[in-house]
This record gives structure tokens, C-alpha cells and sequence, in this order.
């Protein structure tokens, strides 16, 4: 096992909140929300729309932004010039994996096989963390 980076982040809710507070419409969050997410989360993040419950809304934001920033971090400054962020964020899709207690997992999409990652998302009243190791295979 050779880990090729570890990157972490950590977000506060509040943040998201105020976003929501002043963008009635959602017209701003789900302009970000479509730079910074995979086609799946999206749809995901739509869904959420339809409910009209914005605190879930705000958790399911603060988490794929987390991640993806973590997943950022744990990238090489080589890696970070030739992938910019924004196109780094189309390739990661993090979903719940209904056979392990829906844990969050990571798919890359891809033809590069030989990278396992380990992703540990924990959620507190005001902050989310995520922590990612890239390890290569």
C-alpha cells in the first residue's frame, strides 16, 4: 500500500445558511451547486429542491463541497495544475452505499483503476469534516 495523499475539510453550516437567507430563489446555491457536482449529485441535490427542506439541503451542499475540497487537497501540486478544480469536481461523485449502512463512498469515473480511496464524512450540529486518503493499488 503506497498512499498517494490525505486531505481533509471542514465546513460550517452557518455559512451555507446565510447563503440561503439572502437567495430566496436558491438561484446562487444551485449555480454553485452545478460547478461543484457530478451529474448524480445534482439530480440528487434537485430532489432535495423538490422537498423544500432547506436544512437537509444545506447538509447535502456543506458535504459533496467538503469532499470535494478534501479530495483537492489530497491531490499533488502537479496533479492540482493539470486537473483544475472545478473539472476535478465533474470526476468524483460521492454516493451512500446501501450495503455498508450507507457509508459514503467515492466513484471515480475514469479509466484509471489503481487508485483506492477512503472517505470518512462525519457530520456535527454546526460542522461537517470529511477526511480522504488516495491510496494507490
Amino acid at each position: 500500500m503506497t498512499i498517494l495523499g490525505i486531505g481533509c475539510d471542514i465546513i460550517y453550516l452557518p455559512r451555507i445558511r446565510q447563503i440561503i437567507q439572502r437567495d430566496t430563489k436558491l438561484k446562487r446555491l444551485t449555480a454553485i451547486s452545478q460547478k461543484i457536482m457530478h451529474p448524480i449529485e445534482f439530480k440528487e441535490y434537485n430532489n432535495l429542491l423538490l422537498l423544500q427542506d432547506r436544512e437537509l439541503l444545506v447538509k447535502y451542499f456543506g458535504s459533496v463541497w467538503c469532499i470535494k475540497e478534501a479530495i483537492y487537497k489530497s491531490m499533488t501540486f502537479k496533479e492540482q495544475q493539470k486537473t483544475p478544480f472545478f473539472q476535478m469536481c465533474k470526476t468524483y461523485c460521492k454516493i451512500n452505499d446501501p450495503q455498508q449502512n450507507n457509508r459514503p463512498i467515492l466513484i471515480k469515473q475514469d479509466k484509471n483503476n489503481f487508485i483506492k480511496y477512503h472517505l470518512s464524512l462525519s457530520h456535527d450540529t454546526e460542522y461537517i469534516a470529511s477526511y480522504l486518503i488516495r491510496e494507490k493499488l
